[in-house]
C-alpha cells in the first residue's frame, strides 16, 4: 500500500510511477460526515485516528483514480489501516534507534515526486487541498519510508553477504536460458486472510481489473493495493522465464498478448492480476549497452571558425581517404578538427545522440564513418575500442541485485517481527 519510497535508498527504489488522477468527488465531504477525532487503532503508544484513515483513503483515491464511492472506501479501509499501522511501527523503530528524519529530506522527496510528474513545486499540495485531503497524511507516509530506509541501512545492511558461488549460479542459469522466450510482467497480489475474506478480495480484484482496463495506470494500482514486495516498484517483476512463477500464473501469461491485463487468477494464497508488458528472446543483446571509445573530428559549418564549402569538401575527402585507424584520426583531429575533436572517453552507445548512435553501433573498429551532419558541424567518428553487450548482466550487476534482494527480505522480516511484538488494537 505504500506509494512513496525514499529516493536516497539503493535498496528500496523511489517510486517514480505515481500518476495523479483527479476523482470526481472531493473527499472533504466524507471527512465532514465522520468523527475525525475518533480512534481507529492504537499501535503501542501511538494512536491512529479516524481522520488519519479518512485522509489516507482520500490520498489513495486521488493517486489511483478509483471512483470515490462509499463501497470503494469500505473495501480499501482495511488496507489503509494496515498501512498506517506499519508506518507507525517504522517510525517507532527509528525513534528507538535515535534515527532522525529531517524536514529537508521530506521536502526533497515531495519535490522529486512533483518533478517526476511534470508538476511545478507546490502543485501537489494544491491538488490535495483542492480535494480536501490533509497534506499531513502525505508527509507522514514519506517520513515513514525515509525513516525505515535509514533503519534498514543502519541495522541490516551489515548482515548481507553474497558468496561468489551465488553470483556464478545466477550467471550459469542466465546463460543456460539465453535465447528462450521470456516475459516482462507486472503483478498485483491480493492475499486471502481472516481479515480479508475471499469474497471481498475477489470483488476487489475484479474492480481493479476493470479500473486498469479503463485506463488507470497499472503501476499506481499495484502500489496502492498489491501486497507483494513488488508493490514498491509498481508491481514490476522484470523479465521472467516459463517456470519462474506459479503454474497458474505461467499458464495465464502464455495465453496473453503484450499490454494485456489478465482476469483475477486464484492461487493457493490469494488472487493475482497480471500485466504482460512485453516478450522477447532471453538474453538478447542491447545495442544501447555497447561500450565504445571514439575518436572524432568536428568540421565547423557555422560560427566564426566555420569552413567554406571548398575547405569543408577538401577536409572531408582527406578524412575519408586517409584514415584507417585511430592514430591517424587523432593526428588529423589535431591538424584540422574544430572544438571537441580528438579522442573521447569510453561510454555507452545509448548516451550518444540517436543519429550518431545508429552509425556507431554497426561501425567496425578503425573504419571512419560517413559524414554525419549535426548542428553547426560535420562530424566524422572512428571506433577505437568496443565491447558489445552480450545480453547478460556483469558479475557486479548480479552481485548488486542479489544484495538488494537479500536486504529487502531482511527488511520484511524485521517489519514482521516488529508487528508480532507490538500491542495493536484495531477499533474500526
Amino acid at each position: 500500500m505504500n506509494v512513496f519510497k525514499n529516493l536516497n535508498s539503493r535498496w528500496l527504489p523511489f517510486s517514480g510511477f505515481i500518476t495523479l488522477m483527479l476523482c470526481a468527488t472531493p473527499f472533504a465531504a466524507a471527512q465532514q460526515n465522520n468523527a475525525a477525532t475518533g480512534i481507529a487503532a492504537v499501535v503501542n503508544e501511538d494512536i491512529i485516528t479516524v481522520f488519519d484513515v479518512q485522509s489516507r483513503v482520500g490520498l489513495f483515491l486521488i493517486t489511483s483514480g478509483l471512483q470515490n464511492t462509499a463501497d470503494v472506501q469500505q473495501r480499501i479501509i482495511p488496507q489503509v489501516v494496515d498501512t498506517l499501522i506499519e508506518e507507525r511501527l517504522k517510525i517507532q523503530e527509528a525513534k528507538r534507534l535515535e534515527i532522525v528524519t529531517t524536514e529537508e529530506e521530506i521536502r526533497g522527496a515531495v519535490t522529486t515526486i512533483e518533478a517526476r510528474n511534470g508538476m511545478r513545486p507546490g502543485a501537489f499540495r494544491s491538488l490535495l487541498d483542492a480535494q480536501g485531503v490533509n497534506i499531513g497524511t502525505f508527509h507522514g507516509q514519506i517520513e515513514a519510508d525515509v525513516a525505515w530506509n535509514k533503519v534498514v541501512r543502519d541495522t541490516l545492511e551489515r548482515d548481507v553477504n553474497i558468496a561468489p558461488e551465488e553470483v556464478d549460479t545466477v550467471l550459469d542459469k542466465l546463460r543456460a536460458n539465453q535465447g528462450k522466450l521470456e516475459y516482462r510482467v507486472a503483478e498485483i497480489y491480493l492475499p486471502i486472510s481472516p481479515a480479508a475474506p475471499e469474497q471481498n478480495v475477489r470483488e476487489l480484484a475484479g474492480g481493479l481489473v476493470k479500473r486498469a482496463q479503463e485506463g488507470a495506470p497499472f503501476p499506481v494500482l499495484a502500489q496502492q493495493f498489491s501486497q507483494s514486495a513488488t508493490a514498491a516498484v509498481g508491481g514490476d517483476l522484470g523479465w521472467v522465464l516459463p517456470g519462474d512463477l506459479d503454474r497458474e500464473l505461467d499458464r495465464a501469461i502464455s495465453g496473453m498478448e503484450p499490454n494485456q491485463i489478465s482476469a483475477p487468477i486464484r492461487t493457493t494464497t490469494g488472487y493475482y492480476i497480471l500485466l504482460l508488458q512485453d516478450r522477447r528472446a532471453s538474453g538478447t543483446p542491447d545495442p544501447t549497452k555497447h561500450i565504445v571509445g571514439l575518436s572524432q573530428i568536428y568540421l565547423p559549418t557555422l560560427g566564426g571558425r566555420s569552413l567554406g564549402p571548398n575547405r569543408l569538401g577538401q577536409f572531408s575527402e582527406k578524412i575519408q581517404t586517409t584514415v584507417s585507424n585511430c592514430e591517424q584520426m587523432n593526428r588529423l583531429a589535431n591538424e584540422i578538427g574544430g572544438p571537441g575533436s580528438g579522442q573521447r572517453p569510453l561510454l555507452y552507445t545509448g548516451l550518444l545522440p540517436e543519429k550518431i548512435r545508429d552509425i556507431v553501433v554497426s561501425l567496425p573498429p578503425g573504419r571512419v564513418s560517413p559524414p554525419i551532419e549535426v548542428a553547426g558541424a560535420r562530424l566524422f567518428v572512428v571506433v577505437c575500442q568496443r565491447q558489445d553487450d552480450t545480453g547478460l548482466p556483469s558479475p557486479g550487476e548480479v552481485y548488486a541485485q542479489l544484495e538488494n534482494n537479500k536486504l529487502q527480505n531482511l527488511a520484511r522480516q524485521k517489519l514482521r517481527a516488529l508487528r508480532r511484538q507490538a500491542l495493536i488494537d484495531i477499533r474500526l
